[in-house]
């Protein structure tokens, strides 16, 4: 009789990864030692994860679902442009401070590679919301007319810019301004000249 997996040393085992790739680094993190951390053999690993870049495309899915999912929430088809790109800004934000360790594993991982390009393709999936984002603005005429592609990695990067800051900023209060800040110098720079954010021109 094949025995099923259980989820929850599925998550064990993802944890463990988690706690040892941000502390290690990747690269000098082997499954044996991820294995030893979560209390099992390696054997028992390979039953879930069979090479250590089935660990590292999970671990990024699995980060990347739960971001998209707390962003989601937030978000109503009433919202204008202006009010959608603050709210993922701000679910972002809230979520990787709550979250530091995945912010640091994605900085590990993000356009170095270590991601199949399956699990890349699949995890885009998950932040189509940047892009009815800017295709809300489009349409309301209170963006730029720039690339997509541009402006969503525009934001993401904005995003790191200010976690980076936030990470060694202890103040809430200074945290705060951080935050806001950033997103006035992101709005500020692919906000249509034309219109303000009621429509009017400027």
């Amino acid at each position: 009789m094949v025995r099923k997996p259980d989820p929850q040393k599925r998550e064990l085992f993802l944890s463990a990864a988690l706690r040892l790739f941000v502390a290690n680094g990747v690269q000098k993190t082997s499954t044996a030692e991820i294995a030893k951390a979560a209390g099992t053999a390696a054997g028992t690993l390979f039953l879930y994860f069979p090479t250590k870049q089935d660990l590292l495309d999970a671990l990024a899915l699995k980060i990347g679902k739960q971001q998209s999912e707390r962003i989601n929430s937030l978000l109503q088809p009433s919202l204008s442009a202006h009010e959608t790109f603050l709210a993922i800004w701000d679910g972002s934000v809230g979520w990787f401070m709550d979250n530091m360790e995945a912010f640091l594993y994605v900085q590990q991982v993000r356009d170095t590679g270590l991601i199949s390009a399956a699990a890349v393709q699949e995890s885009n999936e998950f932040f189509a919301y940047y892009y009815e984002a800017i295709r809300k603005g489009l349409a309301e005429g209170s963006i730029k007319p720039y690339a997509p592609e541009l402006i969503g990695g525009i934001l993401y990067q904005q995003i790191v810019a200010a976690m980076n800051l936030i990470r060694m900023q202890p103040n809430p209060a200074k945290q705060k301004e951080i935050i806001r800040q950033g997103f006035e110098i992101f709005w500020d720079g692919i906000k249509s000249k034309t219109k303000d954010l009621r429509g009017r021109k400027s």
